[in-house]
């Protein structure tokens, strides 16, 4: 048990913000442990932006409220995933070729393609979230989102296969169990059929799930597989497929 609490602590210390000062055991292992917890990592970054929303919604108009769920994601994370996305769109969409894109991916510098996608990113959540904060039936769905894109990022750790020799993304990548997955997408399921119906949850998850496989397909046409980058981009996506999917039934 006190392993598993450890690989826990290790997930939020590795893909949060939120301070853990303690020193704690990496090996591979640890990772493959720790990776079950993604959903959960999720709940943590998804219940704070819902207390937000409860904190701030009688006070504020719903486009506020959307800002401050927004903001609270990207300082809880550090921006850790939409980095990644930025990265993956001034590899995919500035180069040819799997060295020359990869090169891109690694380089600190934001680009022309990085910016563009970010801008829309950001537009996307904040239409969306400002949608579901107006709407008190969905208001619920704030905290399921994180969950079902921390799910699809084991997802395409499992199918996916390493573009490269070295990288923070080799921790997870083929290092995650079936089992892991099939348990982190059936709890923001079975959240969003008790929050909805069954019907949404079958929709919500159907959809992220088609997006993480295409977008694996996508990663092997281009760089012959995925990155750390890649398990950013593909939270990111999950979760614009889950808010415009949200916004739409």
């Amino acid at each position: 048990m006190k392993r598993y609490f450890e690989s826990f602590l290790l997930m939020v210390q590795m893909i949060t913000r939120i301070p853990v000062k303690r020193s704690l055991p990496c090996q591979k292992e640890d990772f493959r442990r720790g990776a079950g917890f993604f959903a959960l990592i999720g709940l943590i970054v998804g219940g704070i932006q819902y207390l937000l929303y409860l904190i701030f919604r009688k006070l504020f108009p719903a486009y506020v409220i959307s800002i401050l769920i927004i903001l609270a994601e990207i300082f809880i994370t550090g921006g850790f995933h939409i980095d990644g996305f930025g990265d993956t769109c001034d590899g995919y969409f500035a180069a040819k070729g799997k060295d020359k894109i990869i090169e891109i991916m690694k380089d600190s510098r934001i680009g022309t393609f990085a910016c563009i996608g970010i801008v829309i990113n950001i537009l996307i959540k904040f239409e969306s979230y400002k949608f579901i904060a107006a709407s008190n039936t969905l208001s619920l769905m704030i905290i399921v989102i994180p969950m079902l894109s921390r799910a699809s990022m084991l997802l395409i750790s499992l199918i996916g296969r390493p573009a490269k020799t070295g990288g923070l993304g080799n921790l997870f990548i083929n290092n995650v169990s079936l089992l892991q997955v099939i348990i982190n997408f059936l709890l923001p399921f079975a959240a969003v059929a008790l929050i909805a119906d069954p019907i949404k949850a079958v929709v919500l998850t159907a959809g992220v799930i088609t997006v993480t496989l295409s977008f694996n397909a996508l990663c092997n046409s281009k760089i012959n597989g995925i990155t750390g980058d890649s398990l950013g981009a593909v939270n990111e996506l999950s979760v614009l497929t889950a808010l415009i999917i949200i916004s739409s039934i």
